[in-house]
């Protein structure tokens, strides 16, 4: 009864192709902009350690230093597993990689 009909005069792969260069470009995006941003913040923070360290300066130290640890090891093994066609790893190589991108991830939203 219910029949759909594929009036589009795209084909399914060219769409593919086009969505993951989308995500390409998001991620690389994401992952300059952290590693700029939080550089930046981390040459700020460090060079006014000779002045009395605050507790809001360590908080924004280790803050930043969880967002560099989520852009390295969540962000860029997404950019790199989104632009490769095939996957070079063994096992213990995509557990460990999986384990770090949520550890890195939940380092930085619970810091």
């Amino acid at each position: 009864m219910n029949q759909t009909v594929n009036t589009s005069s795209e084909n399914p792969v060219r769409f593919d192709q086009q969505l993951r260069l989308v995500e390409q470009i998001v991620l690389a995006t994401i992952f300059i902009s952290a590693l700029i941003g939080n550089i930046l913040v981390l040459i700020v923070v460090l060079k006014r350690r000779h002045r009395r360290t605050t507790r809001m300066a360590f908080f924004i130290l280790h803050l930043t230093i969880a967002d560099l640890l989520a852009a390295f090891l969540s962000v860029l093994p997404m950019f790199i597993w989104k632009s490769a066609p095939i996957y070079f790893g063994e096992n213990f190589v995509c557990r460990s990689v999986s384990y770090l991108m949520l550890t890195s991830t939940y380092i930085s939203v619970y810091t």
